[in-house]
């Protein structure tokens, strides 16, 4: 369920920045993120807590959710189709790798989805000048990436549990998560943008993810790409970050160097191009919409 940003927190002139100023340097997107800190803290929280407000199980939804598609995948890949994961063939081993990787891949896909729209349902928000319009994708990553949280610290109890023992490795989960994060908000603000001039691209995006899920080894292991398709996990960011949350999580060992460098840097690269992109084209939201 998505719930639109229909009204900003009051806050004063001094604590956002003049909404139609250009990029005047190359760290502008992070100085930006820093500025409006306290606005977006707001924005994901009221965002986060108005998607389950009035519901029956409240914030148990974030926690209900991967569960109930873990259920569902390990009955389908592991008793139907008898998918397996690792050198350990049981059940318990499989949803384990399947929940790592349904995961991250539900935080990514919720807020690539949801940014499609993000400034088409705010546009009280667009024609006001000192409104700083870059948050609001910002927000969507953020708050996607809450209902992550509470998934991930599961996974890892359920791991610690089944292993009988508690990694150094999982130190490395905030590294990885970062990555996550400057990838995905990178791609909303680019896919708001979008968004604003192709109407249609919510649609299209649908139709991507979905493509995108099965070209990523999520419920089914990397191993079993055949070799003429391996370069998938190298050009794919989420590939590295579902493979890095494995090995940390599951497997006890620290990321992957090279594939770790190799997303990041894609990572980077999107969320500095996302934001320029973004900041030139929001100038004329209020005239396309």
């Amino acid at each position: 369920m998505t719930v639109a940003l229909e009204e900003a927190p009051a806050i004063s002139r001094e604590e956002i920045l003049f909404e139609a100023e250009p990029v005047k340097d190359s760290v502008e997107p992070i100085t930006s993120l820093w500025n409006h800190r306290t606005l977006v803290r707001m924005m994901v929280s009221r965002d986060f807590k108005g998607r389950y407000r009035g519901s029956l199980l409240g914030a148990l939804w974030p926690l209900i959710h991967p569960v109930g598609h873990l259920l569902l995948y390990t009955f389908v890949f592991c008793v139907i189709l008898k998918v397996r994961f690792g050198t350990d063939a049981s059940t318990s081993n499989f949803a384990l790798y399947l929940m790592s990787g349904l995961l991250a891949w539900g935080a990514i896909s919720e807020s690539i989805a949801r940014s499609t729209t993000c400034i088409l349902e705010v546009p009280n928000l667009v024609k006001r000048v000192v409104f700083p319009l870059e948050v609001l994708p910002i927000v969507v990553a953020l708050s996607s990436a809450a209902t992550q949280v509470g998934g991930m610290l599961i996974l890892i109890a359920c791991a610690i549990v089944y292993q009988g023992a508690v990694h150094q490795s999982l130190l490395f989960i905030p590294v990885i998560a970062l990555s996550q994060l400057l990838f995905t908000t990178g791609l909303c603000w680019l896919l708001a943008s979008l968004g604003v001039y192709v109407r249609d691209m919510r649609h299209l995006i649908t139709l991507g993810l979905s493509a995108w899920m099965y070209m990523t080894p999520i419920v089914y292991p990397a191993s079993a790409l055949p070799e003429n398709l391996k370069f998938l996990i190298w050009i794919n960011p989420v590939a590295g970050i579902v493979t890095d949350y494995r090995r940390v999580i599951l497997e006890g060992r620290a990321p992957d160097f090279a594939m770790y460098t190799f997303y990041t840097a894609i990572a980077v690269a999107f969320f500095f191009s996302g934001y320029y992109f973004f900041v030139k084209t929001k100038r004329s939201f209020a005239d396309v919409m």
